[in-house]
Order: C-alpha cells, then sequence, then structure tokens
C-alpha cells in the first residue's frame, strides 16, 4: 500500500539521491536490488541491549530473524549500558566504527533513554555535530540513517503524564530526523509501546525496573527493525521464542506502524 514519501527527510537530499520509499519507518520496499548480506551498525545502550530469555539482544534476534526467512546481515554492535551516544563516540568504539573504513547499508543509533524529550538541543548537538560527518563517510551509496524512537519510561518525571513524555519524545525525534542533512528513518518503537501500553500497561513490554524492555519488547523491537531493513512487512515472521498469539499481536502492531 502505497501511502506517503518520507515524513522526515530534507527535500534537497531525496532530489539529489532519488530516495523515494511509500512511508517514513520503511526501509527499501522489497527486496528487489538488495544486497546479499546487508551491513548494519547498531550503536546505543541497554535498550537494545537488554537479552530476553533466550539471550539475545534486539541486534541478534533481527540477525536470527533474517537467518530464519533465508536473509543475512552483518552486524556491527557498539553497545554501552547507561551511554549517551556522545559518551560512546568519546569512549572510542563509535567513533572507530565510523571511520569510512568500514561502510554500511543502515546505520541505527539509540539515544539514552530520556535525552531527546527532556534535552532535545543536547540530542541534536551530537547528531549534528559529532555523528553527521562520520556517517555520510560510513553510509553506503543509498544507505540510511535509523533513529531508534526510544520509549517513554513508567515514571514520565520531569513531566507531568506519560501524554506530555510521549509528545515530547515525537517531538524531539521528529526535529532530529529533519535536521539530520542524511537519508534518515525514524524507527516507531515509542509508537508501537504505546499502542501495546493502551491496552495492556506498560507491565508488558516494561521491565519492573521502569526502564528496560521485557523479553516481549525485544521481540517488538527486532520484528520492526527486520521490517524497516528489509522493507517487507513482518507480519508473517517466525514466532521464535513467544507463544504464537502474543507474538501475532506484537507484529500486527508493528506492521501497522511501519505501514503495511
Amino acid at each position: 500500500m502505497i501511502r506517503r514519501l518520507f515524513a522526515f527527510i530534507l527535500t534537497g537530499v531525496l532530489a539529489s539521491a532519488g530516495l523515494v520509499a511509500s512511508s517514513p519507518h520503511r526501509g527499501a520496499a522489497g527486496t528487489t536490488g538488495q544486497p546479499a548480506v546487508l551491513d548494519v551498525l547498531f550503536i546505543g545502550n541497554s535498550l537494545i541491549g537488554t537479552r530476553a530469555a533466550t539471550g539475545e539482544n534486539t541486534p541478534e534476534v533481527v540477525c536470527r530473524l533474517a537467518h530464519a526467512t533465508g536473509r543475512k546481515i552483518r552486524a556491527t554492535k557498539i553497545i554501552r549500558y547507561g551511554s549517551t551516544l556522545q559518551r560512546s563516540w568519546d569512549a572510542g568504539p563509535a567513533r572507530l566504527a565510523l571511520t569510512g573504513a568500514a561502510r554500511y547499508d543502515y546505520i541505527l543509533l539509540q539515544e539514552y533513554s530520556v535525552l531527546v524529550a527532556t534535552a532535545p538541543d543536547r540530542a541534536t548537538a551530537t547528531l549534528l555535530r559529532t555523528y553527521a560527518p562520520a556517517l555520510a563517510r560510513s553510509l553506503k551509496p543509498g544507505g540510511r540513517v535509523v533513529l531508534f524512537k526510544d520509549w517513554a519510561l513508567t515514571d514520565p518525571a520531569p513531566f507531568a503524564s506519560r501524554a506530555q513524555n510521549v509528545a515530547a519524545i515525537d517531538a524531539g525525534y521528529a526535529r532530529l530526523a529533519a535536521a539530520l542533512p542524511l537519508p534518515a528513518l525514524i524507527a516507531p518503537i515509542s509508537d508501537e509501546f504505546e499502542a501495546v501500553v493502551a491496552r495492556d500497561g506498560t507491565r508488558t513490554l516494561i521491565d519492573p525496573d521502569g526502564k528496560h524492555p521485557t523479553g516481549r519488547a525485544v521481540y517488538l523491537d527486532a520484528v520492526t527493525l527486520y521490517g524497516i531493513f528489509f522493507g517487507l512487512s513482518p507480519r508473517e515472521l517466525p514466532d521464535l521464542y513467544l507463544p504464537p498469539a502474543e507474538a501475532i499481536r506484537l507484529r500486527r502492531v508493528a506492521a501497522t506502524a511501519l505501514g503495511y
């Protein structure tokens, strides 16, 4: 279903690169012309590093889904618990992965849990001043940056309500994507969490610590990223470690958020 052009990519970048897509959250449409192996760089913290009961974190579950469907991702993971993107850069690993010596089809950036909502100027400065030049030299032709839209934590502070927190998250990520002078997608993780939270509360997806993902959330994140990386609906993906009814419902949430 053709829906709309990328909402958050600069018009000049689209025109010069010839990048047109049917949803602001989808990757390449279908598999035509895709490489046999997708090179993906994941940079983030515990929100993508937390492991499900199987011992797999979000990037690993994405790779498992790819393998199960006859596809392949060559993943590079820079995961530093408790770190902002700036700290991951300053510590060295993120900087070393973005020298341009290796190039990627997708570079996923997952910022510190509350930073984009509570300090948007700081998040924007990190993205534009620290990362943007390195991203430009490290993307393959046609490659894209994926901004992982963190979910609202159980405690909405410093916001008065969860709704206000979510609104700040929405505004912050829209601002980041619009400011980045590179082809960019937003992984709509927060949107999906809110769809589930509205029905089930936070316990289904957020650990009792109020922040980290449950195994169900890891699966939801992974099927979403699979849909972005391969430009395919996640509706028919394997259940993996979840009961079928739960997995099907989460895949429907992801597919809807991606525009399928």
